[in-house]
């Protein structure tokens, strides 16, 4: 299964809930979406990656990675800037722990950016970047959630949405671990940031963090 996270703006007398949106949701249903998920991105401090003003955030689970284009030109035609997209690939039965993350109050994508010399067949390594989300099941207010290397790009910003579907890299060479989180509350968040659980791994990882490590929230709207 794939998750392409589209990140965009709208002209200023457009919002999310606009019927233009609704019906390019409408059409990626028609298309073959399974379900899926939209809302603004919420800004919260210390969050580490940039966000833009009235930022909408649109998460839609795909059965397969085969190119809309369509769907693609339609949303670059409604958005005021080039919308941005990750795709992230997993195996169907991760899927309803993905829903936990969407579904939550607070979604939150954390991006862990790992160097250019981070040694990625290193299984200690590896053991570090999942053992950071197993975890989170340890920190009280959060709901559930998955992650994934992102399948297309290394950068955390995303891909220009008219390439992004056209891109692959390698499995091998994948450095953008992304984390779908849930939460109940951005406080449960920030106060699990201070716990010794939540510091164990990420304090093994800090020296392999490259740019673009950071994170963002949405709250969330199931189509």
């Amino acid at each position: 299964m794939l998750s392409q996270v589209i990140r965009f703006t709208l002209p200023q007398l457009l919002t999310a809930s606009t019927p233009e949106f609704l019906k390019l949701r409408q059409a990626a249903t028609a298309a073959g979406a399974i379900a899926q998920y939209f809302g603004y991105t919420i800004p919260v401090s210390g969050a580490g990656l940039p966000k833009r003003s009235d930022e909408v955030c649109w998460a839609i689970q795909w059965p397969d990675a085969r190119n809309r284009d369509s769907l693609t030109n339609q949303l670059v035609e409604m958005a005021s800037e080039e919308p941005v997209s990750i795709s992230l690939e997993f195996p169907d039965t991760q899927y309803p722990d993905f829903v936990r993350a969407l579904e939550a109050p607070v979604c939150e994508f954390a991006c862990i950016r790992l160097s250019d010399n981070a040694p990625l067949s290193d299984s200690s390594l590896q053991s570090s970047m999942h053992k950071t989300y197993s975890d989170t099941f340890k920190i009280q207010g959060f709901t559930g959630g998955y992650w994934a290397y992102a399948s297309n790009t290394n950068n955390s910003s995303g891909l220009p949405l008219q390439t992004a579907s056209l891109q692959r890299v390698p499995e091998t060479e994948r450095r953008l671990g992304v984390y779908l989180l849930g939460w109940e509350s951005i406080e449960h968040h920030q106060r699990g940031t201070k716990t010794e659980v939540f510091a164990e791994e990420l304090t093994k990882l800090m020296p392999y963090f490259g740019p673009g490590t950071g994170a963002w929230y949405v709250k969330f709207e199931k189509h």
